[in-house]
């Protein structure tokens, strides 16, 4: 064999040979993912209900991914702050991102600039919950069912005061599709928060209060407010006895409170369904499901596809809605 031809059949034959060395390598690297921590940034105060379930959440991941997910919390500007430090994050599958029905469906619409995309900058990963609304009154207002506040709302038109834990939250937009699909104008009363919101509807300043139904259960439950329907398409099992709007002759009023997680955009397809198969595995757990439930959260997953495009489907639905209503927030 000539000398060129020979050395040209060793370069092949070392090739050969590594080939299934370097693919065993790339897919020992792929296997010892995650090899450290990862950080999950959450947009929400330590002690919530999106942050409790988050933390559950959280905890199980790092159970079956061997190693530990730290909450990371980022309150603020309607979880702006946050979606704006995980879109610049590496996309390197250990950071990931609770975003919410806020930073993904509805800002876009809110504020006149963001300092994320959250198409462009984030790749979905799973849907992880919804949870409902409830519209409230204090036992002592006249209007004891769906029915006769509507008609109470009709016949004092802006009398009749809605308290909601403040602009473009959750609450207000119910309100906005009950005034809507009513065709009424309740008086829309925003607070900083669901605490003082509820502690005045308590007191009796206000007569009726629109919020999640975690802040509320216990409430209700004690019967210091009386609720008159929910926002969920069915009736939910915490609250069996209350109607949805749906069934009282208002279908246009469902509405959630939703969360998800995603990673900066960029990161490996490989780990976002390795990501995905684990959250999904991990919402059939009971130490996550149940929590959630608790919670009044209603444990959701699915693929990273499903959630993109029910994510899609929020922003064009909310953005109608948002810019009907002038609502803006700087």
């Amino acid at each position: 064999m000539q000398p060129l031809h020979r050395r040209r059949f060793l370069q092949a034959a070392a090739c050969t040979v590594a080939a299934p060395h370097l693919g065993a390598a790339m897919a020992a690297r792929d296997d010892a993912y995650p090899s450290r921590p990862l950080r999950l940034i959450v947009g929400f105060p330590a002690g919530g209900s999106a942050d409790q379930s988050s933390r559950r959440l959280a905890e199980q991941l790092g159970r079956q991914l061997g190693q530990p997910v730290i909450v990371d919390n980022r309150p603020g500007a309607s979880g702006n702050i946050a979606a704006a430090v995980a879109a610049r994050s590496a996309p390197d599958g250990y950071t990931l991102f609770y975003g919410s029905n806020a930073t993904h469906a509805m800002n876009v619409s809110l504020y006149p600039k963001l300092d994320y995309d959250p198409v462009k900058d984030f790749a979905p990963i799973a849907l992880e919950g919804k949870v409902y609304n409830v519209l409230c009154v204090n036992p002592a207002f006249e209007a004891r069912d769906l029915k006769s506040f509507i008609a109470m709302a009709r016949a004092k038109p802006e009398r009749v005061a809605v308290a909601t834990p403040g602009n473009a939250t959750s609450g207000h937009l119910s309100l906005v599709l009950l005034n809507r699909a009513a065709k009424v104008q309740l008086a829309h009363i925003p607070y900083k928060g669901s605490a003082p919101a509820l502690t005045d509807v308590l007191g009796g300043q206000v007569p009726a209060i629109f919020d999640n139904v975690a802040g509320n259960l216990a409430y209700i439950r004690g019967e210091k407010i009386r609720p008159l329907a929910v926002t969920s398409r069915s009736r939910l099992p915490l609250l069996p006895q209350v109607p949805t709007f749906e069934e009282l002759g208002l279908p246009d009023c469902e509405i959630a409170a939703w969360g998800g997680l995603w990673a900066p955009s960029g990161t490996p397809p490989p780990i976002i369904d390795r990501l995905n198969q684990e959250v999904n595995r991990a919402l059939q757990t009971a130490a996550v499901a149940d929590r959630m439930r608790e919670l009044t959260i209603d444990p959701q997953g699915g693929t990273p596809q499903a959630l993109a495009e029910f994510a899609r489907s929020e922003t064009l639905r909310w953005r109608e809605v948002i810019r009907a209503a002038a609502i803006r927030l700087d």
